[in-house]
């Protein structure tokens, strides 16, 4: 489909340019405007990267598949550290928290590696045992982004058990909304990814091959950055009210 690169690209500037609005954002909190920006940076370059692959790049620049833009790990965790923190802006961030970055910090540092020296390249780019970019890397992604909205959930219903009013407040509204957009994509996405797993496990079919399956899962991303970007230009445009209806 010619539609879904360009649904793509646009996603990948959307991504980028809301995001680097948000560190120039006042309103709200400085912290969670940092988050939030950064989820949005890393969620567009990871985005340039499955473009890139998509439109065959790969094949015609091999290097580029090495290129240090692919932040898949760290988003589950930075959507979950925004969520935190706007629910509790008096948070301090401990030594116990880099738990949470030990895998996002190291896959940073794995592409900066085998940008910088070629020799540490796989000749496959992906294998699966690699915890950064393969098969375990995939599985550690769908699985991060289940377990995160699950912390994020039990955050905000611990804010939402504080509060007095019977009427929910707009900012828990809101990260509720965002939090119930991202399970709905990110469903597509897992069950997509599993179909893909299982039939090349049991030799069913080789399902990247097929143009509507490639299609889809790079549509499933694309729809999960662009609800990410909708409620970050809603929080460019609200981002005073809201911080007054806390």
């Amino acid at each position: 489909m010619f539609l879904t690169p360009i649904l793509m690209a646009a996603t990948t500037l959307a991504a980028l340019l809301i995001g680097g609005l948000h560190f120039a954002k006042r309103s709200g909190d400085r912290r969670a405007n940092f988050l939030y920006g950064t989820l949005l940076l890393t969620g567009g370059f990871t985005q340039l990267h499955f473009l890139l692959d998509f439109t065959g790049q790969f094949e015609a620049h091999p290097e580029w598949k090495y290129l240090p833009i692919y932040f898949s790990l760290w988003l589950p965790v930075l959507l979950f550290s925004y969520v935190k923190i706007s629910l509790f802006p008096a948070y301090q961030f401990r030594w116990t928290d880099l738990k949470h970055l030990s895998l996002p910090i190291g896959q940073t540092i794995y592409f900066i590696a085998i940008w910088l020296w070629p020799a540490l390249r796989h000749e496959e780019g992906r294998y699966f045992y690699n915890p950064f970019y393969g098969g375990l890397e995939q599985a550690l992604f769908l699985m991060g982004w289940p377990l995160y909205v699950l912390f994020s959930v039990m955050y905000l219903r611990q804010r939402r058990k504080r509060m007095n009013k019977r009427s929910l407040p707009r900012l828990l509204w809101y990260l509720r909304k965002l939090l119930k957009g991202v399970v709905f994509f990110m469903v597509a996405y897992t069950v997509l990814s599993l179909a893909d797993f299982f039939a090349y496990k049991y030799n069913w079919a080789d399902m990247r091959s097929q143009f509507w399956y490639a299609d889809a899962q790079a549509l499933s991303f694309t729809t999960l950055l662009l609800w990410l970007c909708v409620y970050g230009g809603q929080l460019l445009v609200w981002g005073r009210k809201l911080l007054m209806a806390r």
